[in-house]
């Protein structure tokens, strides 16, 4: 038996109403694509707030820090200005304000702060970021590094 192979047929010429199904279609699946990458990228991730340690059992610089973050927390966290017309306060004011003025605690608490943050200067540091969220979070970690050292 010998089949003679059929070239194959060319597809029919889809129409206007067929064209614009699929371009709908397609169209569809590229919003549906897009709407998941925004909710992704948006999605609200929460911070909580981490427990305080006692002021009391803090060492000196811990302590300084621990009381920056928790006025920033409650004051407000600003950018370019120690403390802005607010009353809210950069990294430095925020220092500055828990150690007392400038002294040798706040340039102990600047140099622990500059080190958990790997920055070149909290100024550029704080200047830098879009939020109050991550000088928090690394107030946080600062009042950590310098307790555990008994700094």
């Amino acid at each position: 038996m010998d089949t003679l192979l059929a070239a194959p047929r060319a597809a029919p010429a889809l129409t206007l109403d067929g064209r614009l199904a699929l371009t709908h279609l397609t169209m569809d699946e590229r919003l549906e694509q897009a709407s998941a990458g925004w909710a992704v990228d948006t999605a609200h991730i929460p911070l909580d707030a981490p427990e305080l340690l006692a002021p009391a059992m803090l060492s000196p610089v811990a302590a300084v820090l621990q009381e920056a973050r928790r006025l920033i927390a409650d004051r407000g966290w600003c950018r370019r200005w120690l403390t802005d017309q607010t009353g809210a306060l950069c990294l430095i004011g925020a220092i500055r304000t828990a150690a007392g003025g400038e002294g040798p605690l706040a340039d102990q608490a600047e140099a622990v702060l500059l080190q958990v943050t790997g920055a070149d200067s909290i100024a550029g540091w704080n200047g830098a970021q879009l939020g109050a969220a991550p000088v928090l979070a690394a107030l946080e970690r600062a009042t950590r590094h310098a307790d555990k050292r008994g700094i």
